[in-house]
Formats: C-alpha cells, sequence, structure tokens
C-alpha cells in the first residue's frame, strides 16, 4: 500500500509540473503536430517492418503453400522469384522511411523540449529575482544556482531522451498488440500475462527509487550551496584556516549523495533484470506455443516470425521504463524543487491599480 501512495503522489506531482508546461506548449502547437505525425508514421513503419520477411517465409522458402494461409491472394501469382526480391526491396524501402520519420521526430521533440524548458528557466531566474530580500538572507545561492541550472537541464534531457522515446515505444506496443490480436488472440494473450506482473514490480519499486532520487538531488543543492559559499569566501575562509572544516561539510554531502546514487541505480537495475526475465518468460512462451501452432498448421511460419519480431520491439517500453526508471526519478524530484520555487509568491507586491514607475537611472546623488 505504501508502494501504491507512493506511484500515486508520484503522479499527481508530475500532473502539477506538466501543467507549467502547457502554456509553453500551445505555443509550440504546429512543431508538436508535425512531430506527432512522424510519431505515428514511424510507428506504422515499425509495425510493417517484419511482413517482407513473413512473405518470404511463407512463399517463397516453404516447397507447398502452408494451409494456415488461408484463401487464395494475388501474391499466389507472382513468382518465387519476384517475391524473394520484391521482399528484399520493401524491406529497405520501409525501413529507410522509419529512419527518416524517427529523425523528424526526434529533431521536433528535442526543439520542443529545448524551447519550453527554456521559458521555464527563464520563468524560474525571474521569480528568484523578484523574491525578497529576507528570503536571499535565509536560502542557499548554490542551491539556488542548481534549481535554476541544473534541475531544468534534468527535466529537459529525460524530456527528451527517456519520457518521449517511452512515449513512442507505448504507441508501437499498442498497434503491435492489435495486430497481433488479429493474427492470432490466443497468442497473444499468452505473450502478455507478463505485464501485469511487471506492473507490480514497477509499483513496489518505484516509489523507493523516487524517494532515494530525491533525496540525492536535494544533497546535491545543499553541496552546491556549501561549495558556492566556501568559494565565494575563499580569501576569509583562507584567513581564519576553515578549509578543513568546509572539506569535512562538504565531504559529508559528497558520501551521503554518492550512497543515495548507489542505491537508486540498485534499484533500478533490479526493475530492469525483472523486466528482462520476465521477457524472456513471454518469448519462450510464445515460442514453444507458436512452434506447436506451426507444427499442426494453425499457424504459418511467417507468423510466428512475426509474432518474435513484435515481442522483441513491443515489449521495448517494459525494458526502457526499468531502464530509465532512475532517470524518471531524479526528473520528478527535479520538477518538484522547480515547482517550490514558482508556489512561492513575492512578500512585497504592487496593489491593483498602482503606477508604474518611471525609468530609473541607478545614480544615487
Amino acid at each position: 500500500m505504501a508502494s501504491t501512495s507512493s506511484i500515486t503522489r508520484q503522479l499527481r506531482r508530475f500532473a502539477e509540473t506538466a501543467r507549467h508546461f502547457t502554456p509553453g506548449l500551445r505555443r509550440e502547437r504546429p512543431l508538436i503536430v508535425g512531430s506527432m505525425f512522424a510519431l505515428f508514421a514511424s510507428v506504422g513503419f515499425t509495425l510493417l517492418e517484419p511482413w517482407p520477411l513473413k512473405i518470404v517465409l511463407d512463399r517463397v522458402v516453404p516447397s507447398q503453400r502452408p494451409a494456415a494461409l488461408g484463401g487464395a491472394s494475388w501474391l499466389d501469382q507472382c513468382e518465387s522469384h519476384t517475391l524473394l526480391w520484391g521482399s528484399a526491396a520493401l524491406l529497405v524501402a520501409i525501413t529507410a522511411l522509419r529512419a527518416a520519420m524517427d529523425y523528424y521526430r526526434s529533431v521536433g521533440f528535442a526543439l520542443i523540449g529545448n524551447r519550453v524548458t527554456g521559458e521555464i528557466r527563464a520563468d524560474v531566474y525571474r521569480r528568484v529575482q523578484s523574491l525578497s530580500l529576507g528570503f536571499h538572507s535565509k536560502a542557499r545561492a548554490g542551491d539556488l544556482l542548481v534549481r535554476v541550472v541544473s534541475d531544468i537541464k534534468m527535466l529537459r534531457d529525460v524530456a527528451v531522451t527517456a519520457l518521449l522515446p517511452l512515449l513512442a515505444s507505448a504507441f508501437i506496443l499498442t498497434g503491435m498488440v492489435a495486430v497481433m490480436f488479429l493474427v492470432n488472440w490466443q497468442l497473444t494473450l499468452l505473450a502478455l500475462i507478463v505485464v501485469p506482473l511487471f506492473g507490480v514490480s514497477t509499483i513496489r519499486l518505484g516509489g523507493k527509487i523516487h524517494e532515494a532520487a530525491h533525496k540525492q538531488r536535494r544533497r546535491e543543492g545543499r553541496m552546491a550551496a556549501a561549495a558556492s559559499e566556501a568559494i565565494s569566501a575563499v580569501q576569509v575562509v583562507q584567513a581564519l584556516s576553515l578549509e578543513d572544516r568546509f572539506e569535512a561539510a562538504f565531504s559529508v554531502e559528497n558520501k551521503r549523495s554518492v550512497k543515495d546514487g548507489v542505491k537508486t541505480q540498485r534499484l533500478s537495475a533490479r526493475l530492469e533484470r525483472t523486466a528482462d526475465v520476465l521477457i524472456a518468460v513471454a518469448t519462450a512462451a510464445v515460442l514453444g506455443y507458436g512452434g506447436q501452432l506451426v507444427v499442426r498448421g494453425d499457424l504459418t511460419p511467417g507468423d510466428l516470425v512475426v509474432f518474435l519480431t513484435y515481442l522483441k520491439r513491443g515489449f521495448r517500453p517494459l525494458r526502457d521504463l526499468a531502464k530509465y526508471a532512475a532517470r524518471l526519478a531524479k526528473a520528478s524530484a527535479a520538477g518538484e524543487r522547480i515547482l517550490e520555487l514558482l508556489r512561492l509568491t513575492p512578500e512585497v507586491a504592487d496593489l491593483p491599480g498602482a503606477v508604474a514607475a518611471p525609468p530609473l537611472r541607478g545614480d544615487i546623488r
């Protein structure tokens, strides 16, 4: 129950963070539409990629037509030589188109991520400058610097290199499951039986990963604050021979940060190991049962190859989610730290209807 509530809190925090990105995303609507078109086109070409191989295995390699192919098709009128080279050319064309769509999708989403996070960074910097001197006298400059620069960079990098690829993989998985159901629904259900098991593992470990990542980001902020204070006052530190004291304080936070980082990676590796084992179990089950269907003539060899190819490609979201779990947790923690600044309201604010001051020269007379 604790892990479930932790996941729920993470989702709420993620939704709150996403709301601050909404205005910037609206301004990038044309680029988003183009990138989404490239994404869906890439998904379609990915679904088509194994089918030329199916044609070769079902209609070129066998000495006689497999019974599982069903009724006659226009492909039966083609010669084996034509089917073979036609399938090879089709495979190259599909792969080239898929690669082109992947390129445009990646570039488009990267542009969106950089522009939106750039606007968020400007908003955070503006908010920090508007806060009162009372706040700045208590806040640590190094921690604020990490939030303005490093935390937002973490959000951008994870959005471009982890979150958006996961989104693409999720669409691919949905399309592949639909095609697999059309080919053989029993084999599809057998392949998907591991998904709930992976969900249980994600809920159980996800909360622990997020907690460790959140602690690590906070410690990194304190480390940056300690380093900034020591370096900015280095003349006083050296004059009073306080180097050892500042080094000891920095070393304590550094060791704790390393410990939290190792814990995060260990939990993420455990989740990734679980995903690999479950995917192997699903693949073995499909290979065994699908092989029996091929022997009985209820499934063609090409259909089985399509299934196995889809499993390898379609289960990538599970593996990627485990692989990126630590980075997603760090990005979530970074988003929370940014929201803490954006939620702050300046202690000194203009009253409604206040008269704007004229431009000030900044000179003291």
